[in-house]
Formats: C-alpha cells, sequence, structure tokens
C-alpha cells in the first residue's frame, strides 16, 4: 500500500515557507515591506521555471523535421499558458507596489549588490527565445553573475531557440511554389497594382495642392519601395546584413502566406500560432515596460542595485530587445481582403483539407 501523502509534504511547504529571509531583521531593524519583495520576486522565479518548462516543450515539438498538425495545437496551448504566465506577472507590480518608495527603502541598501539584473531563469528565457544577442542594450551582463549561473547561460546558448526552431518550420512550408505558381510574384502584381491606385487617387484629387499631392505620393513611392524589398532577394539579404530584418528571406514569405490565407483549414493552427508568438513577443515587452515604471517610481533615476542605470536601462530594453518584431511587422505588408490575389485551384484544394504542413 502506498505512504499516505500530505498537502503539507507534497509542496514541499516546509521548505518554501521558510525560504524568506529578511535582511532588515538580520540588521537589527526590521521592514515591514521586506517580506512583500521578497516573496513577490520568488513567485516570479516559480514562473520563469514553468514558463522554460513549457518553451522546451514547444522548441522540440516545433524543431522536429516533420510537425504534425495536432503537435502544433499542442506547441500552441503551451505557448499561450506561457501567455498567461507573462500576464499574471505583469499584474504582480500592482501589488508590489502596494509598498511606497519610502518603505522600499527602508531596506534596500540592505540588497547591494543583489539585484534582478542576475535573475539566471529570466536570462535563459531571453536566451532560449532567441533574444539576438547584438540586439541587447548592455553587452557583459553575464559578468554580474556568478560562476555556476555564467555556465548554465553558456549551456543554454549551445541548444535550439524559439526562434530558430520557427524559422526553420516556416522554411519547409510547401505550397510558396507549386508548378508554374509563384506566390509571391502574383502578390507582387497585386502590391503594384495597389500602389498605381493610390498614386492615381492622389493626383485626382481635387482638394489637394500640388505641394500636398508630391509629399503623398513620395510617401507612396517609399512604401512601395519597401515593400518590394520583400519580393528581391538581394535587397532582402541586405536589410539582414543591415539587420533591418532577422527572419530569413522564405520564412518571412511563409509566414505571410499564413497570415493572408489564414481563412482556409489547414492554415488556421499556424495562423494562431504565429500570432501567439507576436503577444508573446508583446508580454514580454510589457513585462520589461511595467518593470521599467515601477522602478522609476520606487527610486527615480537613481542606478540600480545591480549597478545598471536602472530606469533608463529598462525603458530601452523594452524599445530594442524584441524576438518576433518580423513577424509583428508583416502587417505592413498586407493588401485588403479583395485584393489578395485568389490561389489556384490545386492549391487551394490542398489548403481545404488536413494535410500534414510537414
Amino acid at each position: 500500500m502506498a505512504e499516505r501523502l500530505y498537502y503539507r509534504d507534497y509542496l514541499a511547504l516546509d521548505n518554501i515557507l521558510s525560504a524568506q529571509h529578511p535582511r532588515s531583521a538580520q540588521h537589527g531593524s526590521p521592514a515591514h515591506d521586506e517580506l512583500l519583495f521578497i516573496i513577490v520576486h520568488q513567485v516570479y522565479e516559480l514562473w520563469f521555471k514553468q514558463a522554460l518548462f513549457e518553451l522546451d516543450s514547444v522548441i522540440r515539438i516545433i524543431g522536429q523535421p516533420y510537425v504534425p498538425e495536432h503537435e502544433v495545437a499542442t506547441a500552441l496551448f503551451r505557448i499561450e499558458r506561457i501567455n498567461r504566465i507573462l500576464e499574471l506577472g505583469i499584474a504582480q507590480f500592482d501589488l508590489l507596489e502596494t509598498m511606497t518608495p519610502l518603505d522600499f527603502l527602508a531596506f534596500r541598501d540592505l540588497l547591494h549588490p543583489a539585484s534582478g539584473f542576475q535573475s539566471l531563469q529570466f536570462r535563459l528565457l531571453e536566451v532560449r527565445l532567441g533574444l539576438d544577442e547584438e540586439a541587447r542594450v548592455l553587452r557583459g551582463y553575464e559578468l554580474s553573475l556568478d560562476e555556476r549561473d555564467r555556465h548554465q547561460l553558456q549551456q543554454a546558448r549551445s541548444q535550439p531557440t524559439l526562434f530558430g526552431a520557427v524559422q526553420a518550420w516556416l522554411e519547409r512550408m510547401p505550397f510558396l511554389e507549386l508548378g508554374n505558381y509563384r506566390f509571391w510574384d502574383a502578390y507582387r502584381e497585386a502590391a503594384l497594382e495597389m500602389f498605381a491606385r493610390e498614386c492615381q487617387a492622389v493626383d485626382e484629387h481635387p482638394a489637394l495642392s500640388p505641394e500636398e499631392k508630391q509629399q503623398k505620393l513620395q510617401q507612396i513611392q517609399l512604401n512601395a519601395t519597401d515593400f518590394d524589398a520583400l519580393f528581391d532577394p538581394v535587397r532582402y539579404a541586405e536589410l539582414q546584413r543591415t539587420r533591418q530584418r532577422r527572419l530569413s528571406h522564405r520564412a518571412t514569405l511563409a509566414a505571410l502566406f499564413i497570415k493572408l490565407y489564414r481563412h482556409y483549414p489547414l492554415l488556421q493552427l499556424p495562423f494562431r500560432f504565429l500570432d501567439s508568438l507576436i503577444r508573446l513577443d508583446q508580454r514580454v515587452s510589457l513585462w520589461r515596460y511595467r518593470h521599467s515604471v515601477m522602478v522609476n517610481r520606487m527610486i527615480g533615476r537613481k542606478v540600480g542595485t545591480g549597478g545598471s542605470s536602472g530606469y533608463d536601462y529598462l525603458l530601452q530594453t523594452t524599445v530594442r530587445q524584441h524576438i518576433f518584431q518580423d513577424l509583428t511587422s508583416l502587417a505592413s505588408y498586407l493588401l485588403p481582403p479583395a485584393e489578395i490575389p485568389p490561389l489556384p485551384s490545386e492549391v487551394e484544394a490542398r489548403l481545404r483539407f488536413a494535410v500534414e504542413l510537414g
């Protein structure tokens, strides 16, 4: 007969509930809000652990040479779980801000040089998601970690990332070319027709002055030039070289195809999966932004306990440190539904049935 399990033992509550050690009490001046500060950050680390667990499984699924449709659904559900975790994390800042700046100052000086900057799990999350190291606001951040954490971080850098797995998965999409049909040729032609109509509408507008017409025509031309680079591998490679694009050319076209024709049964799950990745990127950015707002409220422009510039550093990460920005920016290349070119009957027939993407 199996040993009877007790709630406290199963959850190791003796260990968890005895893991809070306020420094202010140890120094003889207990600060009431330090316990809240510790517990909130411990909860963050528990959620980071769960997010990494989910993320590792998604990378394994999408990283397979062949991904069955039902496994795309599993990956989608787990990314959505990570999104819910991040939403909880963002909401926790409201709880933390029940502590006033003066409450925080009662024990802040006792924390040096420890800092959330040293959260190994958050760094692992960034790496495993596929954050481009060149996009980091602050280089050499790993020097703030101890030797054990630096070793784990280095190991993580040699492992597959979600960005890499998604890119390879998109590149294997089979519907971009079929016989004489080339998706990007048909789409490019439709886009050029749209820009031509826009130019004609501006040119014939009776209420615009010649100067206003010229300005609007120049903007349309800029849009057309930017759009055209999407369908020119050489120009696209230049965008990659200058770090204006990161996702490969073929993966980008596949993602655009999925967005355009998402109403077909075979593309509904891939579309939802890509959309969940965009929302994941947004949640990470919102977490960074909410963190920066909280830091600004608590310490203003003071240097962080870990030595960073505090608020300024966190705010810059919100703007610069994205993972799936290329997917988000595809909105710039969408046409109105009525102007999207119809698919050949052979392609359309395959998209209407549950054929595996591969």
